[in-house]
């Protein structure tokens, strides 16, 4: 497939162009460098080229600094250059495989196409790096079929909670349609690619999906049921969440940026959903009146709200109730359950406890652990 770059695009360097386009992926999981981290399904941190294909998009994504109607440079790699890229930051050990998005090109199965360009022509040159795509909405099913043969990971980002929230910030793609559809779509291609024998020894990421945090009016409890919903109905795996920065000449330029520190809560909430088996209804306590987290660690808001079942007796209790102390995380409590019985603080701490967080919550040998003599009492 030939391509052909667009007449009125800017005249930029190689190097220039890629900055523009790393910088242009704001918006998709990662932040404005070259090189994103990304986590493979057995937890392996791994470092990824990032770039957009191109920052040319016929949508009007009202927080979108590639908007259409923004004045802004637009510029393009094509997929030769982006495979020349990648191979050379991949044989010098830079990273570990692409993350490949893109402005909208025309629609969603023109852009779609080039992007599948991009990872065919590395897995014909032998290629056997992570690939991870991001699709734009409305990607027809046939061609999610053919990038489920080249790619890693695929999705399609949900951007907010709701049909009415999505047609203020998307407003040239449906909610049901174009993008829940595809996250069903991208379910069922990955139970099937799992299954295949002999599927070239390739890991097949989890389904994922991101949220733009404050660009909508939704309240972190929507945000929070939606995450729960979507793991349950499309096995969503990994979550993201980008805090909405105003853009000049957009729509929202005047609204009120998203406070980082949301976005950090976000994430710790989403753990606590994938990792430590609560429900999303679990954690309605938590909330302020209006539906929005506070700047507090969510475990140990949920722990105060549950005043009343702590401290546990670290030797006693089950898995679930170690999980709810803050502090102790799946692994550190996987550790005690095969250890016990465990006689002091220090043994927990070779355990992984960050114990000055657990301390206020456990018991050990029926005692609290509150000051240095008791420690010491404990472990002698």
């Amino acid at each position: 497939m030939s391509y052909v770059r667009p007449p009125n695009e800017a005249h930029k360097t190689l190097t220039e162009r890629m900055r523009y386009l790393a910088s242009g992926t704001k918006y998709d999981s990662c932040n404005q460098s070259a090189v994103c981290h990304a986590f493979a399904p057995d937890g392996r941190c791994i470092q990824l080229y990032k770039t957009l294909l191109t920052n040319y998009c016929s949508g009007e994504c009202t927080y979108c600094p590639n908007r259409c109607e923004r004045d802004t440079p637009r510029v393009s790699l094509s997929p030769d250059e982006i495979v020349k890229i990648t191979w050379s930051f991949y044989r010098r050990n830079v990273v570990e495989g692409l993350f490949l998005s893109s402005g909208v090109l025309g629609d969603a199965e023109n852009t779609s196409e080039k992007q599948l360009e991009v990872a065919r022509k590395l897995r014909s040159q032998g290629f056997q790096g992570y690939i991870h795509m991001r699709l734009m909405p409305g990607t027809p099913k046939y061609l999610l079929e053919e990038i489920a043969d080249v790619a890693n990971k695929f999705g399609v980002n949900a951007e907010t909670t709701s049909s009415t929230n999505y047609s203020e910030v998307c407003p040239n793609f449906d909610y049901k349609t174009d993008v829940l559809q595809r996250l069903k779509w991208t379910k069922e291609l990955i139970i099937q690619k799992r299954k295949e024998v002999g599927y070239g020894g390739r890991i097949i990421g989890a389904n994922d999906t991101q949220f733009v945090v404050g660009a909508a009016d939704e309240s972190d409890r929507d945000i929070v049921h939606t995450v729960n919903k979507f793991m349950d109905k499309y096995d969503l795996r990994r979550p993201y969440f980008m805090s909405f920065d105003p853009v000049s000449d957009t729509p929202l330029e005047h609204n009120t940026p998203s406070p980082q520190w949301r976005e950090v809560r976000l994430y710790q909430t989403s753990y606590l959903l994938k990792d430590y088996g609560l429900r999303a209804r679990d954690l309605d306590e938590i909330y302020t009146d209006t539906g929005f987290l506070k700047d507090q660690d969510p475990k140990v808001l949920l722990a105060q709200c549950n005043s009343e079942i702590f401290p546990i007796d670290i030797n006693n209790a089950n898995l679930q109730e170690l999980l709810l102390v803050p502090g102790i995380g799946p692994v550190s409590a996987s550790r005690i359950m095969r250890s016990r019985p465990v006689n002091c603080e220090q043994e927990l701490v070779r355990m992984g406890v960050v114990i000055t967080r657990a301390r206020p919550y456990i018991k050990l040998k029926g005692c609290c652990q509150t000051n240095l003599s008791a420690f010491m009492e404990v472990c002698s």
